[in-house]
């Protein structure tokens, strides 16, 4: 018969793509939670095998997390009994399609009750799972709760609250850094969203049309056309070592691809076209304007345009 993990009340999941030593201190910093009561869903997005070794020594050589590694592919019939389930998954599936591997399976298996999403560039204040417990039960209506974002080399600076406001004109979605100037938000932001089991299996797993950027977006919509609520927590914190893995070119194409693919999911017929006049007049004037300065921006930009636009 099959077996399954050992259930814990929350399961945090964590992907890694080629940042093995992001994963380990985020790691470490997860074993100064006030809160315990967790298991932990590493996917490795198919790494180099270095990467994957690093995180092997380190689940060798400490005694905080009893661990075994699978692959994805072995993951629906695994009936272990750790707290770390380290999954090599034998494609790049992006962030979406990483992160599922973990969400399907917890979709399908009675392991938890509640579901933390979490950047592996991250850590985290030894209050921050208490927080986002504490404003989800706040709320009956709260689907998705996030938390202040803090700059990992200025720990002091607001990288963001955890959430953000969708401009629907122009197709951005822009993070906040300011508390309390919203109560419930249109997005929380990816590197890190909490929620229970319910609502994970009623929203389901993350959209796999966008690779990279705009799926927290994506998922936050369909959160809140079902009638729900965006809160993010009044204390406890992340320090985000931002996009430290991800080359800025490819964060251009992404982006301008991506956001023209969200709003013509989301908008109605005559919302969407005014936007396409608008976005495809803002990134030929932006490509010839930085044409000469840098060929290979405006190239980029262009190509992010036209993928949207076929897509």
């Amino acid at each position: 018969m099959k077996g399954i993990i050992i259930k814990s009340k929350l399961s945090i999941v964590l992907l890694n793509w080629n940042g093995h030593e992001d994963t380990v201190e985020c790691l470490d910093s997860l074993k100064n939670l006030n809160y315990t009561d967790f298991n932990i869903y590493l996917v490795d997005n198919n790494s180099e095998s270095e990467s994957v070794e690093y995180i092997k020594d380190y689940l060798k050589n400490q005694d905080y997390y009893s661990y075994e590694t699978i692959t994805s592919r072995q993951l629906n019939d695994y009936g272990g009994n750790v707290n770390l389930l380290f999954i090599l998954n034998n494609v790049n599936a992006g962030f979406a399609g990483g992160n599922n591997v973990a969400l399907d399976y917890l979709i399908k298996n009675d392991v938890c009750d509640y579901v933390l999403l979490l950047n592996n560039d991250t850590i985290v204040s030894s209050d921050f799972i208490d927080g986002l417990f504490d404003k989800y039960n706040e709320d009956d209506n709260t689907a998705f709760v996030g938390a202040t974002h803090y700059y990992y080399d200025q720990r002091r600076s607001v990288q963001t609250v955890g959430g953000g406001i969708i401009d629907w004109d122009h197709g951005e979605c822009m993070a906040i850094r300011q508390k309390d100037q919203y109560d419930s938000y249109d997005y929380i932001t990816g590197s890190c969203i909490f929620m229970p089991i319910d609502i994970l299996r009623e929203v389901g797993p993350i959209s796999t049309e966008y690779f990279m950027y705009w799926e927290d977006v994506d998922w936050s919509t369909v959160a809140r056309k079902k009638g729900y609520d965006l809160k993010v927590s009044d204390y406890g914190c992340i320090y985000h070592k931002e996009g430290s893995s991800i080359k800025s070119l490819s964060r251009i194409y992404y982006h301008t691809a991506n956001r023209i693919l969200f709003m013509k999911k989301f908008c109605d017929e005559k919302m969407y076209d005014k936007f396409r006049i608008y976005i495809m007049l803002y990134v030929l004037k932006e490509a010839f304007a930085n044409f000469i300065k840098d060929s290979e921006y405006s190239k980029t930009l262009i190509r992010g345009l036209i993928t949207g636009l076929k897509a």
